[in-house]
């Protein structure tokens, strides 16, 4: 399968995955219950050891790939190509991935691997808050919530998709993408007062990361593939 086609495919897997949860959320419960501890600090501590792990991506990116002959092999023959490229933010150093990157006074970072950390940090913080507090919200206020949690997910797509020219945005899109599974997770939990509608919410974040990544990298291939420099960093 091309690259093309594997984003096509988790774009249309994570399109079901949304649907699924709207259905799961309108037919939820009308009653606002108080929701057991144990089930709040169980889905909550499932989504910040997803945040952990999305944090370690973001500080270390490809770490996973490592783990497999395969992906060893990949980041061998990318670590061949760096010899001969600049990169700062672990992009290349070219016109076409200055939207990509930020610098502050001391090195230059990853936009969207920064947006993606602070945004895990955020969303954990919120997750604590969440378990603490004896909150009980209506379905009104979670659906909300959800369809909020789903438009900042879109809102990276795009912003990811587009023609990226602006660092900031690039940031503030990834944490607001972290944000949004927040938003998700703790909606449809709320609404369906269930525990495996919950881990649902859970498993199809982690979907809509994984096609955040491809997107990504579909991307990258693109820009090098319109990029008149010899070097292609990125190749399908």
């Amino acid at each position: 399968m091309n690259q093309k086609s594997a984003v096509m495919y988790y774009l249309i897997l994570s399109i079901i995955g949304a649907t699924l949860l709207i259905a799961l959320s309108i037919f939820g419960s009308d009653e606002i219950d108080t929701m057991p501890i144990v089930d709040k600090m169980f889905i909550g501590g499932a989504f910040i050891f997803c945040c952990l792990f999305g944090i370690s991506l973001a500080l270390n990116p490809g770490w996973t790939a490592r783990l497999s002959e395969r992906g060893g092999q990949k980041v061998k023959k990318q670590h061949e190509t760096d010899k001969t490229i600049k990169r700062r933010g672990h992009h290349p150093d070219c016109e076409g991935f200055k939207g990509h990157t930020f610098h502050t006074k001391r090195k230059t970072l990853c936009a969207g691997c920064t947006g993606l950390a602070l945004g895990a940090v955020i969303s954990m913080f919120l997750t604590v808050i969440y378990i603490a507090l004896p909150i009980e919200l209506s379905k009104a206020f979670n659906l909300i919530l959800i369809m909020l949690g789903l438009i900042c997910i879109t809102f990276n797509y795009i912003m990811i998709i587009g023609p990226l020219k602006n660092s900031f945005l690039h940031l503030i899109s990834n944490i607001f993408l972290v944000v949004g599974f927040f938003f998700v997770i703790i909606g449809v939990f709320q609404v369906s007062r269930s525990l495996f509608f919950g881990i649902i919410g859970v498993i199809i974040s982690f979907l809509w990361l994984d096609t955040r990544i491809r997107l990504s990298s579909w991307r990258h291939i693109k820009i090098c593939e319109n990029c008149s420099s010899a070097c292609k960093a990125y190749s399908d």
